[in-house]
């Protein structure tokens, strides 16, 4: 009976290894202007054979009106390569939307690194498209992160979508735009006439000790 107890502990155990914390993924849009395109610079891991990838980095071709797409992988690609191509550790994912009637719906987009998923959107969400095929971002995934993981770690993507009922989509990486340092404090009025009003009260402090000092003396 000890031994069954130590067995189901320990794979409770590893269990409890192999599960990963996943943060979550917001997904934003749809995104009614032409902010971020697919360009050589903004690589597919999932998409359309119109995509433009630069050579090297491979893309996963999905094809038009499928009914819908069932955990779709993208190529496995190394933390380095992702890095330089974005110019960043931390990125976006663009979704261009390729429909005309029926809005399409998605709701699962993972980042995996070495095997483990630890960036996840995973809410239903019909999404209809913004700018119909033109290679433009209808929506963004914010924001996917790889600080802290070695260059040479694992990286894949897998995105999963009920209902896709026309062209094919693409799904391409996109640099972070960086959030800007907060502003230096500098004190205010106020806050620099009580300083200056404490110095002088130390000053006159000290002067009166060295006078009384000099008296005694």
């Amino acid at each position: 009976m000890i031994k069954k107890i130590l067995t189901l502990s320990s794979i409770l155990v590893l269990a409890s290894a192999a599960f990963t914390y996943a943060d979550t993924i917001t997904l934003v849009g749809p995104i009614a202007t032409h902010d971020y395109q697919q360009t050589t610079n903004s690589p597919c891991v999932i998409g359309n054979p119109s995509c433009q990838n630069p050579a090297g980095f491979d893309v996963t071709t999905i094809q038009a009106n499928p009914g819908s797409y069932n955990m779709v992988q993208s190529p496995t690609y190394t933390v380095s390569q992702i890095e330089t191509i974005v110019g960043s550790n931390a990125f976006w994912v663009g979704i261009d939307l390729n429909q005309t009637n029926v809005p399409q719906t998605l709701d699962y987009f993972a980042m995996k690194v070495n095997g483990a998923v630890v960036d996840l959107f995973s809410t239903l969400t019909s999404v209809p498209s913004g700018n119909n095929g033109n290679g433009y971002a209808d929506y963004l995934l914010e924001t996917f992160k790889l600080a802290g993981y070695a260059g040479t770690d694992s990286v894949q993507f897998i995105m999963n979508m009920p209902l896709a009922n026309d062209g094919a989509e693409q799904f391409f990486l996109i640099g972070a735009e960086p959030t800007p340092p907060p502003p230096a404090t500098t004190p205010e009025p106020s806050s620099l006439l009580l300083f200056g009003t404490g110095l002088a009260a130390a000053a006159g402090l000290a002067r009166r000790r060295m006078v009384s000092a000099i008296k005694g003396n």
